[in-house]
């Protein structure tokens, strides 16, 4: 496994402004993108859903292949490079993106093994606005400390944006101290976490959930979290928004 080299992209929507309701997904495909099952399970949610922005985690990419998205532009921040593949976050939209950056972990899991990776996006919302958007996979596998370090490293990074913002992901937050230090993050950020109903198909571990959207200075008016019939061990979590 070697440290990627470079973000992936195609921006094929630098014309196009997001709407004043729009739809996001987030789910942690767990290295499945090249599977039948997955495609046909995503292109269903598409289709019924009609995204704005698609939150991927641990996608998987052939090097030699496109990916296949239907009509969305995509940034894809890779975690690992393969000689085959690519692996990471991807975030999908039909908007412009008007700046990427991508924050590799300063720690790696289990001291010598693989980075994890968060993708800040700024999509425009109007002539003066943009919507930050964070598509994060916590770092997993070090001490509690190191993982408060790497939410402190990402705020350090985005609290200067001023507006509306999204931090969606897979946050690993399996312990009790893990999920403190995520909430004093969000609050720090004025960032509120959206709610599902249907909180029985939501990824946990020993009773915590460690998927989440978090946002502020947008409304929410609709969440969902979906049975992927174990396509993932994770399943998708989605939102609605007007701001």
């Amino acid at each position: 496994m070697f440290k990627p080299n470079s973000l992936l992209k195609s921006l094929k929507h630098q014309e196009s402004e997001l709407g004043m309701e729009f739809s996001l997904l987030c789910w942690n495909v767990a290295k499945l993108t090249l599977k039948s099952s997955y495609k046909a399970f995503i292109d269903s949610l598409i289709q019924n859903h009609n995204f704005d922005i698609l939150l991927l985690q641990e996608v998987k990419k052939s090097i030699p292949h496109e990916l296949e998205l239907h009509d969305y532009s995509y940034v894809l921040s890779p975690n690992i490079e393969t000689k085959k593949h690519v692996f990471g976050v991807l975030s999908a939209f039909k908007t412009s993106c008007e700046s990427e950056l991508s924050l590799l972990t300063k720690k790696q899991e289990l001291r010598y093994t693989t980075h994890k990776v968060s993708l800040i996006t700024h999509h425009k919302i109007s002539q003066e606005q943009t919507l930050l958007v964070v598509n994060l996979h916590a770092i997993n596998f070090v001490r509690n400390l190191d993982f408060k370090h790497e939410l402190n490293s990402l705020y350090e990074t985005i609290s200067s944006h001023k507006g509306a913002m999204i931090v969606a992901g897979d946050f690993n937050t399996w312990n009790l101290k893990r999920v403190r230090f995520l909430e004093e993050f969000a609050e720090n950020l004025s960032l509120k976490k959206v709610i599902f109903s249907n909180e029985i198909h939501l990824k946990k571990i020993f009773t915590n959930s460690i998927d989440y959207i978090f946002y502020r200075d947008l409304n929410l008016t609709y969440s969902e979290v979906i049975d992927s019939k174990k396509i993932s061990d994770h399943n998708p979590i989605i939102a609605k928004f007007k701001y």
